[in-house]
């Protein structure tokens, strides 16, 4: 499916690596309560060194990981290129999360994406390979037929027979979800939100013109789509979500604003007592750290992660007495976050490292 996409090279990425792990992890708590240190530990293998041998064997997982890594800053040196070339090796290998990467990369819905990666067609590419890759859980049958007719010769392009096959929900989900938001909340930003009412002042007629001959950056869609087709896809937008715009957030945003106090705390307690070994997003800035966002040691329950906290767990310290069990509770709940903020992609914007380490190797 992926042999029309354009193969980029990768190189030199171990001159890349921020070679030797960092100071030893206490000295980030060390440093938050005041107290001096006069020497740091710096021989121990990094997270870099651990993923980078699966990376080159072919691990679509771990690509997309280092690419990341290398996106955020977290554990090397922020290095873009790196970062898309090994998104790109992850996409082809067929990764979701690494395919809708790309198509922000390309889309530079990031504004700090340097311009050169700027390619609407690329993104558009990326953005359908992902929404029609079976792997991803927000996937469609329809995404697959929209996908197939892009990369289409355009002498062999013929509009989809939608007819009574096909509802406006699900042309809705193949077509739009992937940027508009699959609960009507855009996924980039500049996209407007059908939930919060944006462009719901339009005309049926505008908003299907919009959906056939494009508008800005939006790609038109009449190779693709009928008028009828057009037409029941606004019918569907309007009954989803022009009812009551507030009422149309999902439900996991209603149970994230409601527990919004709770995560802010454990954020906190994460920022100032975890990030600094489990990285500030999930990675690991030490080989002998979990990665959170690869999902290592969430297979514990609550009661586990609570107890390593508190009696600490191998190198670990225990935190017993600087944290109260209301923010070891909080401090769960957060790390929590981690994997599915990870699985979201790099659409949001997430913690970066300088903006909190202390110390520098």
């Amino acid at each position: 499916m992926l042999q029309s996409v354009r193969r980029f090279e990768f190189s030199d990425q171990a001159e890349r690596l921020l070679k030797r792990a960092l100071i030893v992890p206490l000295l980030f708590l060390l440093a938050a309560i005041g107290v001096s240190v006069s020497a740091a530990n710096t021989g121990s293998e990094s997270t870099y060194d651990k993923f980078l041998p699966r990376a080159e064997a072919g691990d679509p997982l771990i690509q997309h990981f280092l690419g990341y890594m290398f996106f955020y800053g977290e554990g090397v040196e922020l290095d873009y290129d790196a970062a898309h070339a090994w998104f790109h090796l992850a996409a082809e290998e067929g990764d979701f999360r690494a395919q809708r990467n790309l198509g922000v990369f390309h889309s530079r819905a990031i504004p700090r994406i340097p311009e050169k990666f700027y390619d609407p067609e690329e993104a558009n590419v990326w953005f359908s390979v992902a929404a029609a890759n079976p792997e991803n859980p927000e996937h469609t049958p329809l995404a697959i037929k929209a996908y197939n007719t892009f990369l289409a010769s355009k002498a062999g392009k013929s509009k989809l027979a939608t007819g009574e096959r096909h509802s406006g929900k699900s042309i809705y989900q193949g077509f739009c979800a992937g940027c508009h938001g699959f609960d009507g909340l855009a996924s980039i930003p500049y996209v407007p939100s059908f939930a919060h009412g944006d462009r719901l002042d339009k005309s049926d007629s505008a908003l299907a013109a919009s959906i056939l001959d494009g508008k800005g950056k939006m790609p038109a869609q009449g190779t693709a789509l009928s008028s009828r087709a057009a037409a029941k896809t606004v019918a569907y937008i309007r009954k989803a979500f022009g009812r009551n715009p507030i009422e149309a957030t999902s439900v996991s945003a209603q149970t994230a604003s409601a527990d919004a106090e709770q995560l802010a705390a454990g954020e906190e307690a994460y920022l100032n007592f975890c990030g600094g070994c489990h990285g500030f997003n999930g990675i690991a800035w030490y080989v002998n750290s979990p990665s959170f966002a690869l999902r290592e040691r969430m297979d514990k329950t609550d009661e586990e992660l609570k107890n390593s906290i508190k009696n600490g767990f191998g190198v670990m310290p225990a935190w017993e007495h600087m944290l109260r069990p209301a923010h070891i509770d909080a401090l769960v709940q957060y790390i929590r976050t981690l994997a599915p903020r990870y699985d979201k992609g790099i659409i949001d914007e997430l913690r970066r490292p300088e903006q909190y380490l202390r110390f520098r190797p």
